[in-house]
């Protein structure tokens, strides 16, 4: 599948990122892979001969996140001792994965993590599938979503202040699309 046709598929659904199977196994070339670290899961794309792409502090820089770069690292130290789990998405929507290496390897050494709109999870899922998204911020939306909607006691059936979270979302997608890596 081409670039091109795989970013009109993907670009179809801009709300949701499907995952088929989160696994802990060996994980091959071009795997999304996911180490917990509380609270959040920290991604990258396992290259191979246990070598990982991904956002990280420089060696011997600062460790706060906003300085990171993505570069690539040992397994073991990116998995810190905590146990590997591989994303699988539908084989249908997944680059092949040398195509997949060649999409991580070409944003070596770059810079711009931003939490919200560029994090690690972005990266990975952008090199698997074409699509810059970050299903953990999905998550944390929802979340928001459903507090605004939990703290509402007007009765409405729809209230302004879910109205407000959901147009807060809207504006993420919005933004998180224009910061993808091809619009740029």
């Amino acid at each position: 599948m081409t670039e091109a046709t795989h970013r009109q598929r993907s670009n179809r659904r801009v709300n949701t990122m499907e995952i088929e199977n989160i696994t802990i196994r060996t994980p091959k070339k071009g795997d999304v892979i996911w180490v917990f670290r509380f609270p959040y899961f920290h991604c990258g794309i396992y290259e191979s001969d246990n070598s990982v792409i991904h956002f990280a502090p420089q060696e011997n820089s600062s460790k706060l996140k906003e300085f990171a770069v993505i570069n690539r690292t040992p397994l073991d130290k990116f998995a810190d001792g905590f146990p590997v789990s591989v994303i699988e998405f539908p084989s249908e929507k997944c680059f092949p994965p040398d195509e997949v290496i060649k999409r991580a390897c070409s944003r070596l050494n770059e810079n711009g993590y931003n939490l919200p709109f560029n994090n690690c999870d972005h990266f990975a899922t952008w090199c698997k599938t074409g699509k810059h998204h970050s299903i953990q911020i999905d998550l944390v939306k929802k979340i928001v979503v459903a507090v605004c909607k939990a703290i509402d006691k007007s009765g409405k059936k729809e209230s302004d202040v879910e109205r407000y979270a959901e147009i807060a979302c809207k504006i993420h997608e919005i933004v998180e699309i224009a910061m993808a890596p091809n619009s740029r």
